[in-house]
């Protein structure tokens, strides 16, 4: 047993992925996993239905009495040979993780070791490739709904990050409340 995990530690150090794994669900389990099976040289694909990964662990900012950051927290060591950790915040990134927020699993066919799983990506309205994050959109949207992220509590605006310390780093637009305007277009510097 031990000799098998150090084999897939040496595959992991050369960067030769040894199959690939499929996380469905971002939150602390699916993060702690991806994380995992990553670093023993796996490629990880995970997908959350949810905008933003992270789960309910995305809404505990600060940890009481020290003010830790409750994702960073809850994640693993970068390595062992490492003393920090991975901070959510940065992002998360690791050469064998490919992270599909807003996607949910349509089927799943085939049999263990051959899967074959067909993914829908919802349409956030807001090109990821070339949002760099200001957030003047949201200054200039006249439209307003209740924030799930603070359980209605506050309001958010149609253009809008899912919770404040998104991850990805990407806005998306709620296609059910934005009246087309273009205040957001006219406002983004890219």
């Amino acid at each position: 047993m031990v000799a098998v995990v150090e084999d897939k530690t040496e595959r992991a150090k050369e960067s030769t992925p040894i199959g690939s794994v499929l996380v469905v669900g971002a939150g602390v389990a699916g993060i702690r996993a991806a994380l995992d099976l990553a670093e023993v040289g796996y490629r990880v694909l995970m997908t959350d239905a949810s905008p933003a990964i992270g789960g309910i662990l995305s809404k505990l900012d600060y940890q009481f009495p020290s003010d830790h950051c409750g994702m960073c927290k809850m994640l693993p060591l970068v390595g062992r040979e490492y003393a920090s950790q991975y901070c959510m915040r940065k992002s998360l990134f690791h050469d064998n993780i490919k992270i599909m927020p807003f996607t949910e699993v349509v089927s799943i066919q085939g049999e263990p070791g051959a899967f074959e799983v067909e993914l829908l990506e919802r349409a956030r309205h807001v090109d990821t490739e070339v949002c760099i994050g200001t957030g003047y959109c949201a200054e200039v949207c006249p439209l307003q709904a209740p924030d799930e992220f603070n359980q209605g509590l506050t309001k958010r605006k149609a253009i809008y990050q899912p919770v404040p310390h998104n991850l990805p780093n990407m806005w998306l637009i709620d296609a059910s409340l934005c009246d087309r305007c273009g205040k957001c277009v006219e406002v983004c510097p890219v």
